[in-house]
């Protein structure tokens, strides 16, 4: 089986069956007609009359393959090239599986189950009924196409030399441009906290001396209120202690 990138989005492959039933003492052909017998004997009128044209044996693997896989949105199976060979009873048939990467392994599992170990055995029982026989099934695949979603074989276009040079020297300019933007901004902010950083020392120091000041006239205003009564007991007293008794 040739093996595909994962990145595959779709795949197309042809799956080969192939069931040799086999008697040391039957023909193919009475091979043949017991299975046939078998299989339409508990169909009604209408599905023998159908069968008496076309191959029922043929016609079953069609119609279990397609009722009993279950497709997918984006899978689809069609029934290729039933042949019958001689010698003993060789039947071959084809199968085309349309589906994504992904889903094409359980999808080729479950038609190997179907056919391997459901119709096979559903043969093999309906034939013991008249005579042993073995029954041994084989399965190739081979891949038709596969469309990828890349192309690894497909190079990205480099860009010219001009573009590069053009582009490197777009971005040193924008850079030396922030550099000088940078600088100057930071000289313009340095400058407002110095003078903003003199100005709260001048108003510090006017409010320090502003309270100096009225601390001092506050001492001031308290000495002269203290003197004031003292000088007045004195402007008093003095008269009544020189009167005579």
């Amino acid at each position: 089986m040739p093996r595909i990138n994962d990145n595959a989005a779709l795949t197309v492959r042809e799956i080969e069956y192939s069931i040799q039933i086999r008697d040391k003492d039957k023909s193919h052909s009475e091979l043949r007609d017991v299975l046939r017998s078998e299989l339409t004997r508990f169909d009604d009128n209408v599905r023998r009359k159908r069968f008496d044209t076309d191959n029922p044996i043929r016609e079953f693997l069609k119609t279990n393959i397609e009722r009993s896989i279950l497709i997918r949105e984006n899978t689809r199976i069609y029934f290729l090239g039933y042949r019958e060979k001689e010698g003993s009873l060789h039947i071959e048939f084809n199968l085309l599986v349309i589906t994504s990467y992904i889903n094409f392994g359980p999808i080729r599992q479950a038609l190997d189950y179907l056919v391997k170990d459901t119709i096979a055995d559903y043969f093999e029982e309906l034939l013991e009924r008249h005579f042993p026989v073995s029954i041994a099934v084989q399965a190739n695949d081979k891949e038709v196409f596969t469309v990828t979603d890349t192309y690894p074989n497909v190079k990205p276009a480099e860009p010219p030399k001009r573009d590069m040079l053009s582009r490197t020297f777009a971005i040193i300019a924008f850079s030396l441009t922030l550099c000088i933007i940078g600088f100057f901004a930071f000289r313009a902010i340095t400058r407002n906290w110095h003078q903003e950083n003199d100005t709260l020392k001048e108003q510090y120091l006017n409010l320090l001396l502003e309270k100096k000041i009225n601390e001092a006239v506050a001492n001031q205003k308290f000495n002269i209120i203290i003197a004031a009564p003292h000088d007045t007991i004195k402007a008093v007293t003095l008269p009544s202690a020189v009167q005579p008794k």
